[in-house]
């Protein structure tokens, strides 16, 4: 009996051992090889760069149950390495197939700098974690509130604006959360993210969000390329002029745009703004 205990405790100790090991070389491996910023590197230095992520990467894979608490802990922790903490919720959902770690992913795709990573892998992921129930109301507002901010969809060829691939993220959302999001960057964010949040607050389309609009232009205090915009926007969305269409209740219509995003496509982005210009034009219409 007491060489079962004994060899049970050496067994959870060589366990605990390896784990933390393992620990102990993604972190020196993580000092060694991260802590700079992509748009900085020449092609060969990226090509270098890369070399050394993949034997950080290939580390992590050796043992992706004794390493998914370390990255945890590193992108936790981390402050002052946006771009190691995208490489590393990218990596943590690599490994994380029971996804128990998408609050950790959360956090750390929080602290990115968009200046430094393609538009494509960050609203894949946050599109990711928001159709998993996950808060991206403060992704969406990265993403919008980052100055030339694009996002080439390479499997459809398409170049989106923040404003365009924000509405994948937005659609997600519940539209008190939407509005909650939009309303408070357009009143208090920065100047790329009031123009691009007061659009985006306009596609939305609701009684609040289109209150708040109508008083800042009445009061003139949206920026002049903005109000263009809103107003351009209202005027294209409510052309049309509806004859020999079948006219439907909002609420219908709002449900069916909700639903008609299923994921990161330009029939998803053209159907949205087909249901957007119907919803416009019968809130138009019912107002006039």
């Amino acid at each position: 009996m007491a060489r079962i205990i004994t060899a049970l405790l050496f067994a959870c100790f060589s366990c605990a051992c390896s784990a933390q090991s393992l620990c102990e070389k993604l972190a020196t491996l993580k000092k060694e090889y991260y802590g700079f910023k992509p748009n900085t590197l020449n092609d060969k230095q990226t090509d270098a760069k890369s070399a050394q992520l993949d034997k950080f990467w290939d580390l992590a894979k050796t043992d992706p149950a004794a390493a998914l608490p370390c990255l945890k802990e590193m992108v936790l922790a981390e402050n002052n390495d946006p771009y190691f903490c995208f490489d590393a919720a990218t990596l943590i959902l690599t490994l994380d197939k029971k996804e128990e770690y998408l609050d950790a992913v959360l956090a750390s795709v929080k602290k990115t700098d968009l200046n430094n990573i393609q538009g494509e892998p960050y609203l894949n992921v946050s599109f990711l974690l928001g159709n998993k129930g996950k808060d991206i109301a403060p992704l969406a507002e990265k993403l919008i509130s980052t100055p030339k901010v694009h996002v080439y969809l390479a499997m459809h060829a398409i170049d989106l604006s923040a404003i365009d691939a924000s509405l994948f993220l937005y659609n997600l959302m519940s539209i008190k959360a939407a509005e909650d999001n939009l309303i408070g960057i357009t009143e208090n964010g920065t100047p790329t993210g009031k123009h691009n949040a007061a659009v985006v607050l306009n596609l939305l389309s609701t009684d609040r969000g289109d209150s708040l609009l109508n008083k800042l232009l009445a009061e003139n205090k949206l920026a002049d390329s903005t109000k263009a915009f809103v107003l351009h926007d209202r005027k294209e969305f409510t052309k049309g002029d509806g004859k020999d269409k079948e006219v439907r209740d909002e609420a219908t219509i709002r449900n069916e745009r909700t639903k008609t995003i299923t994921g990161l496509s330009d029939e998803s982005i053209e159907r949205y703004f087909a249901l957007t210009a119907e919803l416009m034009s019968v809130r138009y219409k019912k107002k006039k």
